[in-house]
């Protein structure tokens, strides 16, 4: 397992320099945003809602096979069970960011932005977080053939997302279409990269507790987002708050993009069992 977090550590630290670079070629577009982003914001709201109560309930339902069912695997049981946690957590913590959106009469025209683009992408990464719980949870029942559907879909799915947030980030005016896709294909490759030439160095890279060890590991992604999108209210009482985010909120979001790919990648491999 720990070979997983120091590739991730390492894979982190090539790509955000990377992703510095990027950030460098251009600058925020301050154009009004397509959408009333506190309406939007409000909307949001009851889906994290919704969604924490679809997590909670898989674990209460998990609790009670685990007591029926003895013989489940405990290590399958535990990611799920993490998974699920995990998603609840930060559906929770999001749907608290949303509804603290700040305004941008008195912090400016890029705080605001910042705010609700990094809270999009923490939403992304704890939506697929759940849904990949699906996989070891069908794979645990033994229940190989929508396993198999599930392997197929989810990458769909995880690329599909992508759209969104980068289509989210374009609108904001902070990063580029262009310049997401390029931060996905950096984080893409570095992973890739990663997975296939670990086994050459003689390092065991499968593991039972793999998911559930990069589940822990957006866990603390999702934390560190947490805190700093946490500040931005405070933007309009503390200057030097105010100054931070908007002199490097466009990076702040090139960075979160670039992790946000790097845990994505990390997570598919984990539940495909590649690692």
């Amino acid at each position: 397992m720990w070979w997983i977090v120091l590739g991730f550590v390492a894979s982190s630290a090539v790509g955000v320099a990377a992703a510095l670079a990027v950030a460098r070629r251009g600058e925020p577009r301050l154009t009004p945003p397509p959408w009333n982003l506190y309406d939007m914001a409000k909307q949001h709201v009851p889906i994290m809602g919704g969604l924490a109560g679809f997590s909670i309930t898989g674990i209460v339902i998990l609790v009670g096979l685990a007591r029926s069912q003895p013989g489940l695997s405990a290590a399958a049981m535990d990611t799920v069970v993490v998974m699920f946690f995990v998603s609840f957590i930060f559906y929770i913590s999001n749907a608290f960011l949303l509804s603290y959106i700040p305004s941008h009469e008195s912090n400016g025209e890029i705080v605001y932005r910042v705010h609700f683009s990094l809270a999009s992408t923490m939403e992304y990464r704890t939506i697929f977080l759940s849904w990949f719980a699906l996989m070891p949870l069908l794979q645990m029942h033994g229940l190989m053939v929508p396993a198999s559907i599930l392997a197929f879909v989810l990458p769909l799915s995880l690329l599909s997302g992508t759209l969104v947030i980068a289509m989210v980030a374009d609108s904001l005016g902070l990063i580029t279409f262009k310049e997401s896709y390029v931060l996905f294909g950096i984080g893409t490759v570095l992973v890739l990269a990663l997975a296939a030439g670990t086994p050459l160095t003689g390092i065991q890279t499968q593991s039972d507790y793999s998911t559930l060890t990069v589940s822990l590991l957006i866990f603390c992604l999702n934390g560190l987002s947490f805190a700093v999108v946490g500040l931005s209210p405070l933007a309009s009482r503390y200057p030097r708050v105010r100054e931070f985010l908007t002199r490097h909120g466009r990076c702040l979001v090139v960075i979160d993009m670039l992790l946000t790919t790097i845990s994505q990648m990390f997570l598919w491999l984990a539940v495909a069992s590649f690692i």
